[in-house]
């Protein structure tokens, strides 16, 4: 945070500051909403959750060096005085509000990552292709939503010249609602799939709700836009005021790459193509051929931004993820090797995940823990389906699912012809484990992945130590 002195956070949230300290209050530098996360200097925002409420926590933010905290109300049992209160109607709103004044006085760029899928990853990749040519504030793994967005927005400094923001959405208008907030120069949508069908109930309307960032983007910023979803984002394209750039697989495409090469966990090799060109040669740290498309959308990004294209490449060279995302780990003493994707799944990323896991496991065993896909609606039972299609399809020696959705999956494994004998249904992570602890040889490679709410990274914790 920088540039708001007190009277201008004030304005901005218009609240009433309560402090009997004297002399010049300290500027706050952060904002932080959960006392366990925070920083010297930060500013305490007091929000009420389901199960907690931030008032209660108020004498911990100044014992650990907060300068402040906007709050709804001065709670009774607050008895000291030098610790100033910014009261507001409502501290959610104070927290957006502080957000969009401190965007009006950052003048970098600011890039807004959207999609079904890859948003992390590609925001990871800008941030890697922009960090060639000056300091960049990125959200912090995927802080996408009305507090994660604010939040990272407000940890900008001075010194930054770029600011990389995932959008994430829960309905229509919510990504309409970020962009207000969040000012957007330049965009990326990453594709259109089926995550959220539960939530807007088709397709197209998940294209509508993505394409709320297009009208935001202003004459003299830029979108990236997938090729392969040009049919179904048609309706708005008539909203782009910007230059535009198409990333794909096809030639066709503005940015494209020609003779990947895959190899394994140590990433992919690439040529890239701008408008039927070679421009340069790309070595992504990263396994899977669906990365290949998320560092094509960043590189236009780069491509916009002006940067070379030696230094989009290297960039991309030096790339990494948060955990979680397609990590390898290693359980030495049986000499095993675990795919940890166990972030969140949907049917698009569960197929990309069961490539790397065919790609990485050529001359071995090959096993998937897959888990329950929330969020998808109507597609729920097919969705599942098709993730036990594609599980027969790839040949491998076993599937264990882990819950009711998932047992879907064991089941269009078993109707597309996988021998019931190698696919396993367990109701929960602990039997998952047990039943891997039984089945793992040396040199297997198992792919572990669900949704969030599965929380299938305790079946890896309990493989590593054991």
């Amino acid at each position: 945070m920088f540039g708001l002195t007190w009277e201008k956070i004030a304005s901005a949230v218009q609240g009433k500051l309560h402090t009997s300290a004297s002399g010049k209050l300290s500027k706050p530098t952060g904002a932080c909403i959960d006392t366990r996360n925070l920083q010297q200097g930060d500013l305490f925002f007091a929000l009420k959750g389901e199960n907690t409420d931030g008032h209660r926590f108020l004498k911990e933010a100044r014992e650990k060096g907060a300068v402040g905290a906007v709050v709804n109300y001065i709670p009774s049992d607050v008895t000291f005085t030098d610790f100033p209160l910014l009261v507001v109607e409502d501290t959610v709103k104070a927290l957006q509000q502080l957000a969009a004044a401190q965007r009006q006085i950052f003048t970098g760029a600011v890039i807004a990552v959207t999609g079904s899928t890859g948003k992390t990853s590609t925001k990871e990749m800008v941030a890697a292709i922009l960090q060639e040519k000056g300091p960049v504030l990125k959200t912090m793994e995927n802080h996408n939503n009305e507090l994660g967005l604010p939040l990272s927005l407000l940890a900008v400094k001075q010194e930054h010249r770029f600011v990389v923001v995932e959008m994430g959405m829960r309905g229509l208008g919510e990504i309409d609602f970020l962009c207000r907030i969040s000012q957007p120069d330049y965009g990326v949508i990453t594709n259109i799939g089926h995550t959220h069908q539960e939530l807007l109930g088709s397709q197209e309307k998940i294209a509508q709700t993505k394409a709320e960032l297009i009208a935001h983007l202003p004459a003299r910023g830029g979108i990236v836009l997938p090729a392969a979803s040009k049919n179904i984002l048609r309706p708005w394209l008539s909203n782009i005021r910007c230059a535009t750039l198409w990333f794909g697989l096809n030639g066709s495409a503005d940015i494209c790459a020609l003779e990947p090469r895959l190899l394994g966990e140590k990433g992919i090799d690439f040529d890239l193509v701008y408008r039927r060109e070679a421009v340069g040669e790309i070595h992504l740290p990263l396994p899977g051929r669906h990365n290949i498309l998320n560092a094509l959308a960043a590189a236009g990004i780069g491509k916009h931004l002006g940067l070379t294209w030696a230094e989009i490449c290297a960039g991309l060279a030096k790339v990494t993820l948060p955990k979680m995302r397609l990590e390898f780990e290693q359980i030495k003493s049986k000499d095993v090797q675990v795919i940890n994707d166990a972030y969140n799944a949907n049917p698009d990323s569960m197929c990309s995940a069961l490539e790397v896991l065919q790609e990485a496991a050529v001359g071995k065993r090959a096993i998937a823990v897959l888990g329950d896909m929330y969020e998808l609606g109507d597609f729920t039972e097919e969705g599942h389906l098709f993730v036990g299609r594609l599980v027969k399809e790839k040949g491998l020696a076993y599937l264990i699912t882990v819950g009711k959705l998932g047992e879907i999956i064991a089941r269009g494994a078993e109707a597309a012809g996988m021998n019931p004998e190698r696919v396993h249904r367990c109701l929960n992570n602990e039997e998952a484990f047990f039943y891997l602890q039984e089945i793992m040889q040396s040199g297997d490679v198992i792919l572990v992945k669900g949704s969030r709410g599965v929380k299938m990274e305790e079946i890896i914790v309990r493989l590593v130590s054991s």
